[in-house]
């Protein structure tokens, strides 16, 4: 049961990190472009992807890491005797809130400016804080994949 407990994490972890790192790449990638037709349809792309892939990812990641937490008996947020395991509950609570809270629904607010007008200021004002705190977030989430693989 565990291992398939762990399986259904990793996966999630899979798609949420997968999914959030393509996406950057492709949305930059059509910005370099200069067509607004083409970073129009990467926003519209993004929006999906973050509302289904990305958001079944981060979702499957705390679920499982949840139940993973009952099936193995270990306390929840205290820092001994298993500190990475504390630093994971933490680290991975604050990207899975990033993501949903923030994350995802200025995907969908970009993707609607990028429909109406591709030169607003508030499209690039927006584009900038998902690129903040979408950075911080794969940082996190790559942290947390170190933190679980080496357990420091």
């Amino acid at each position: 049961m565990n291992r398939l407990l762990l399986f259904f994490h990793l996966l999630g972890m899979a798609l949420w990190i997968g999914g959030a790192f393509t996406l950057s790449l492709f949305t930059v990638r059509a910005r370099a472009t200069g067509d607004a037709r083409i970073t129009a349809f990467a926003y519209a792309a993004a929006r999906r992807l973050y509302r289904g892939l990305i958001s079944v990812g981060a979702w499957v990641t705390i679920v499982s890491g949840a139940i993973l937490m009952f099936a193995i008996e270990q306390p929840w947020f205290r820092p001994f005797p298993e500190h990475w395991l504390f630093q994971m509950q933490i680290v991975g609570l604050i990207a899975f809130l990033a993501t949903v809270a923030f994350l995802v629904p200025n995907a969908t607010a970009i993707a609607a400016l990028a429909e109406a007008d591709d030169s607003s200021a508030e499209l690039r004002a927006r584009v900038k804080k998902q690129a903040l705190v979408g950075s911080v977030t794969g940082v996190a989430l790559i942290y947390l994949v170190l933190l679980g693989a080496l357990r420091f």
